[in-house]
């Protein structure tokens, strides 16, 4: 059973993962900063086993940054990583958010394009010395107001 654990702070099962994929896959020199003591870290449990995490960043009242998004090597390809991005947009909108916005690795752009996300303004810039691309997402419907 999948469940999602949301904690003020990251969580050490998350960073565990987030070490895993950007340290040990990608080749980060770290992972861990500043962010990690005042975000929002979700850990998505398959019973006992962390397979995805991500976390939330307050950049105004109306907009959360979602990012650190990493999923165990074994349940990639099985929409976990949607799975997490659901969660992570549910909480922000919890939150007050009416939109979210994400700094994409380049070549992981497809997946949140999947997912409704749209670049900005298409400009390509260089975090930790990787390439990235930032995306934005509404995430409020749209009320009809009319008469009852």
């Amino acid at each position: 059973m999948v469940k999602p654990v949301f904690t003020l702070g990251a969580d050490p099962a998350a960073l565990k993962l987030r070490e895993e994929v950007f340290i040990l896959e990608q080749g980060y020199d770290y992972d861990k900063d500043d962010y990690d003591d005042r975000c929002w870290s979700l850990t998505l449990y398959l019973d006992e086993t962390c397979v995805a995490t991500g976390r939330l960043i307050e950049e105004d009242p109306e907009t959360y940054r979602i990012g650190r998004v990493a999923v165990k090597k074994e349940f990639r390809h099985k929409k976990v990583g949607s799975y997490a991005m659901k969660f992570l947009m549910a909480k922000a909108r919890e939150l007050g958010a009416r939109k979210a916005v994400v700094h994409a690795q380049v070549d992981k752009a497809p997946f949140y394009r999947q997912l409704g996300f749209k670049e900005v303004d298409g400009e390509i810039f260089l975090e930790d010395g990787t390439p990235h691309v930032a995306m934005v997402r509404s995430i409020v419907s749209k009320r009809r107001y009319g008469k009852r």
